[in-house]
């Protein structure tokens, strides 16, 4: 944003004193003070959805990799579970080959 200095200020105030006149400079502030609010908040409102997009971005970044976690640990308990059953069975096939020997 630029520097405005007070004789620069006084400058631009005494220019517009000259162009619109005493009558008209008031509302002509307040119609300036209106703009310039919107402007504000208007500049206010993009930054804060920037910051929202750049947070959600970064939490989507965070839940893929909680998930890719998740998907690893699922599958090394599939795996285990895989190998206990597996064992299970064969545990069964030895018992039911005992019971048939005796």
């Amino acid at each position: 944003m630029p520097d405005i200095g007070f004789s620069e200020l006084l400058i631009v105030v005494f220019i517009a004193i000259v162009v619109l006149g005493p009558e008209k400079l008031p509302e002509a502030m307040v119609k300036l003070g209106r703009f310039v609010g919107k402007i504000r908040r208007m500049w206010d409102d993009a930054t804060r959805d920037i910051k929202k997009e750049i947070e959600l971005e970064e939490m989507k970044e965070e839940m893929q990799k909680y998930k890719k976690q998740l998907e690893d640990l699922q599958r090394k308990v599939d795996d285990d579970i895989n190998k206990g059953l597996t064992s299970l069975d064969e545990l069964t096939e030895l018992g039911n080959r005992k019971i048939e020997i005796k």
